[in-house]
C-alpha cells in the first residue's frame, strides 16, 4: 500500500462518516507521536473486539507516524470546512457585496455581477449595455416588470434575457455564491486580511476561526 492509500485506511478507521462533523474539530490541536501512539492502540484494541476479519483491520504497516499524519490532516481539512460554513454563515448575515466585486469577482470569470440599485440613478444611459438603444430599454422594462423592483438594494443584468433582476439579500437568496466566496476568503491572504482588519469584528472573527486572527494566520 502507498503511503496515501494508507493515511486513508487511517482516517477511516478513526471516523464515522455519519457522525463525523466539522465542528467538532474547530478547536482541536494537533496531536503529537505519543499521541498517535496511544490513539493506535486504541484502534487496533477495538477492531479486535469487533471480531473483523484480516482485510477489514487497519494494515499492519500503519505506524503511529502515520496516524499522527493522518490526524492532523484530516483535523485541518474538518476545521477548515467548520469555518467555512460559519464564514458562509455570516456573509450570508451581512450581504459583503462590495468586497465580492472587489476581491472575488475579478479573479471568477463566470461569476455573477452584482451591483447596487443607487448605481441605475448616478450613471448616464444604461450601464449594462453600451449605447442601448430606446427600444432596448424598452424590451428590458417590459421584460423586467415581475424581476426588478427599485425599492431593491442591489441589482443584476441578465444578457441572454435582456431583463435586469433585484433584490435586497443576494447571498441569502442565493444569487452569489456565499460558500464559494468564503472558501475564497479563507484561501487567498489578500481578501482574508481586508476582510478580517476591516469588515470582520473581532468578536465574529473568534467566532468563525475558533482562533484569533493572529492565531489562524500562525497556523
Amino acid at each position: 500500500m502507498t503511503k496515501a492509500e494508507l493515511i486513508e485506511r487511517t482516517i477511516n478507521a478513526m471516523t464515522d462518516p455519519w457522525t463525523d462533523c466539522p465542528e467538532d474539530y474547530l478547536y482541536s490541536t494537533s496531536i503529537d507521536l505519543h499521541e498517535a501512539t496511544d490513539l493506535l492502540d486504541q484502534i487496533r484494541s477495538d477492531e479486535k473486539d469487533m471480531d473483523l476479519e484480516p482485510d477489514e483491520m487497519l494494515p499492519q504497516e500503519v505506524t503511529p507516524a502515520i496516524v499522527m499524519e493522518a490526524y492532523n490532516c484530516h483535523a485541518r481539512a474538518m476545521k477548515y470546512e467548520a469555518r467555512t460554513e460559519r464564514l458562509t454563515d455570516w456573509i450570508k448575515e451581512n450581504d459583503p457585496v462590495c468586497e465580492y466585486c472587489s476581491y472575488y469577482l475579478p479573479e471568477h470569470e463566470n461569476a455573477k455581477d452584482v451591483a447596487p440599485v443607487d448605481w441605475l440613478t448616478d450613471t448616464d444611459g444604461f450601464p449594462f449595455i453600451e449605447n442601448a438603444s430606446p427600444l432596448d430599454l424598452l424590451c428590458i422594462g417590459m421584460n423586467s416588470r415581475r424581476t426588478f423592483d427599485p425599492q431593491d438594494e442591489y441589482c443584476w443584468f441578465d444578457s441572454d434575457a435582456m431583463t435586469m433582476h433585484s433584490t435586497d439579500h443576494p447571498f441569502r437568496d442565493g444569487v452569489l455564491d456565499a460558500e464559494d466566496f468564503a472558501r475564497f476568503i479563507l484561501l487567498d491572504a489578500e481578501c482574508f486580511g481586508y476582510m478580517f482588519d476591516d469588515i470582520i469584528d473581532d468578536e465574529d472573527a473568534k467566532r468563525i476561526l475558533g482562533c484569533t486572527k493572529e492565531e489562524y494566520i500562525n497556523e
